[in-house]
């Protein structure tokens, strides 16, 4: 599938391609959700299950999954549910993490190492490399790496990607259909309206390729947004192209009574290279509890978080929160089930 936008000069896009993952993620870089098809998410989603369920029996089995696994976070933007969430999982199924000491800004890349040489120096030591990076294209520089060492020292080190500049988040992409499935039993015959930046935004960029990856049957997908913060125009054609329905609008409300999943976002600041044009948009989409209140009762609120305003005061989202509408903490949480049961598949093959 192609890839979503204008891209900048990095002739890793073509130099790397991630491998499908056709039934089989053992030994397999994470990078796109162009990797996945239909059946791949089926099996993926069911390990979940099966996992969550475990965890809630109190499973002492889960350990042995990973155990003698070494997991490596490298994060160079900030985050803290991808990157706590696979520590947790890592952990959770019996493996160790390792990270540059105080963070990585004390890594060696502040001293002018490419990442090259660092995603190299991590693979030495780690069966499993979790990166975020904010230059778009880096996993794909990173993978290519790390398959040149990997065949000099006869090592099997997996890059996971954490996220990718403005291009993709594909781990995020994955527990967000989980939770879609999870609670509407299924993805087709919805309609699923995503709200915010949606230009900048890798979580709704992976989340509609991964739904076009899917091929849902009779589903709608709303994009509300800035006229300068649209969907990418490449995704939208990959949308229309595999079958869904799109509506893009600036006007939430011609949409909103009809929506089964909000997928709500929050314009990201720090993706302006302008602050003055940052002001000037980010007060258009707020979600507040009287708008909330029009929504339909079936409909879910989800949220990538981390939020800010886009959602209201504190004293707004304390009342957002107690909605059974809104469960992006439940989102949240399925995040670690999903990085769970992809990390059993990449390091084990395993059957969860």
């Amino acid at each position: 599938m192609p890839h979503d936008g204008p891209k900048p000069v990095n002739h890793f896009y073509t130099a790397y391609t991630p491998p499908l993952i056709d039934g089989d993620f053992e030994g397999k870089h994470i990078i796109s959700v162009d990797q996945f098809a239909r059946h791949d998410l089926e099996i993926l989603f069911d390990a979940a299950r099966s996992i969550r369920r475990r965890i809630s029996q109190q499973d002492r089995g889960l350990k042995e999954i990973c155990a003698g696994k070494v997991m490596a976070s490298l994060f160079f933007e900030a985050s803290t549910r991808t990157d706590m969430s696979f520590q947790a999982a890592m952990r959770r199924l019996g493996g160790d993490v390792i990270s540059a000491s105080n963070g990585v800004q004390f890594s060696s890349m502040y001293k002018g190492e490419n990442i090259a040489d660092t995603i190299r120096a991590a693979g030495c030591y780690a069966d499993a490399i979790v990166m975020r990076h904010d230059q778009e294209g880096s996993t794909y520089e990173a993978a290519f790496y790390l398959d040149r060492l990997n065949r000099q020292i006869k090592n099997r080190a997996i890059l996971i990607s954490g996220g990718d500049g403005v291009g993709e988040h594909p781990t995020q992409a994955l527990l967000d259909l989980f939770t879609i499935f999870d609670r509407k039993q299924g993805i087709d015959h919805l309609t699923l309206t995503m709200v915010g930046d949606l230009k900048h935004g890798r979580t709704v960029h992976s989340l509609a390729k991964l739904i076009a990856c899917y091929r849902p049957a009779g589903v709608t997908l709303c994009l509300v947004s800035p006229e300068s913060l649209r969907m990418p125009a490449p995704i939208v054609a990959l949308l229309r192209a595999a079958g869904l329905s799109v509506i893009e609008t600036t006007d939430l409300m011609q949409v909103l009574p009809d929506s089964d999943v909000m997928y709500w976002t929050r314009v990201q600041e720090e993706r302006f290279s302008q602050p003055d044009e940052y002001e000037r948009i980010k007060d258009g989409f707020v979600m507040l509890p009287a708008v909330l209140a029009r929504a339909p009762a079936r409909m879910i609120l989800m949220h990538p978080l981390p939020r800010k305003h886009e959602m209201g005061t504190q004293a707004d989202h304390d009342i957002l929160d107690e909605d059974p509408r809104a469960i992006y903490f439940e989102q949240m949480e399925n995040g670690m089930f999903v990085r769970m049961a992809l990390l059993a598949k990449v390091l084990r093959g395993a059957y969860v």
